[in-house]
């Protein structure tokens, strides 16, 4: 390596960790200056031959399309609080990894479905619920229930959702491109699980220990094959390590043999 490469690795650090102190979206706004064009999100379901591709500014877009609908039409603001069976259900889809990224910019809480705390502000289902008017989304009597159809191309459901339910496919194309709120404030709660929650500081400490090696300094992530799990340490390997180390992720998501796996491996040339 030489001394310029060892100078400008050494820059990419300093800017990761500086953008990196502040919130997930300083992460990726920095991501899209610097590398926008690059793939950051790589999601397969090879089950039906899906293969979405998303560079950090096409997602970026995404996340201020969703925030706008957010806080504009969903009426949801700092410190209100969601509930997502549609991350708990679908953890590594690229849709899930939107709408963290956009909660977490508005500096809305993302809780855990599984805790009884109360009546959320806002209800994100994916689509399982669809031929039952998402009957168990509505019970859980949130001001706003949004459905997302996860279509390879964000698109909606194909008919009229049941009342009081949102389409995201249908409503979230029609948002402006460019989201202009004043940011979350810093310290928010983000993630709540367990009767804790966490900010950005404990978000960003927990997706630190999946680089490289934090000790001497390399906070690289590379380009990571990621096999969704539980829905936080998804949100983690497939979301805030790669803007953290300034990588990148492909997801793959639902069934798949061992060689079609090394397969997609080799073709997307994964580093780690």
């Amino acid at each position: 390596m030489t001394h310029g490469a060892r100078l400008g690795d050494l820059g990419t650090v300093l800017r990761m960790r500086t953008a990196g102190s502040l919130s997930l979206d300083h992460c990726l706004r920095d991501r899209v200056r610097h590398r926008g064009g690059d793939p950051l999100v790589t999601y397969y379901a090879p089950s039906s031959g899906v293969r979405i591709e998303l560079s950090a500014r096409t997602f970026a877009n995404w996340v201020d399309k969703t925030a706008n609908l957010i806080v504009d039409d969903l009426d949801v603001t700092e410190g209100d609080v969601a509930v997502l069976p549609l991350v708990t259900d679908h953890p590594g889809h690229w849709s899930s990894l939107v709408w963290i990224a956009a909660l977490w910019q508005v500096g809305v809480l993302v809780r855990d479905p599984r805790q009884a705390d109360g009546a959320p502000d806002l209800v994100v289902t994916g689509p399982e619920e669809y031929d039952d008017d998402f009957a168990g989304a509505r019970a859980l009597a949130a001001r706003a229930t949004v459905a997302c159809a996860l279509h390879p191309l964000g698109l909606g459901f194909p008919r009229p959702v049941a009342p009081g339910v949102v389409d995201y496919g249908a409503e979230v194309l029609s948002q402006p491109d460019v989201y202009v709120q004043a940011p979350a404030s810093p310290g928010a709660p983000l993630w709540q699980a367990a009767g804790s929650s966490l900010d950005w500081a404990a978000v960003r400490g927990d997706a630190e220990r999946l680089l490289a090696d934090p000790s001497v300094g390399d906070v690289t992530y590379g380009r990571r094959l990621v096999r969704p799990g539980e829905a936080y340490a998804t949100v983690l390997a497939a979301l805030v390590a790669p803007l953290l180390g300034d990588g990148s992720v492909v997801v793959v998501d639902g069934p798949v043999d061992e060689a079609a796996l090394a397969g997609i491996a080799a073709a997307e040339r994964i580093t780690a």
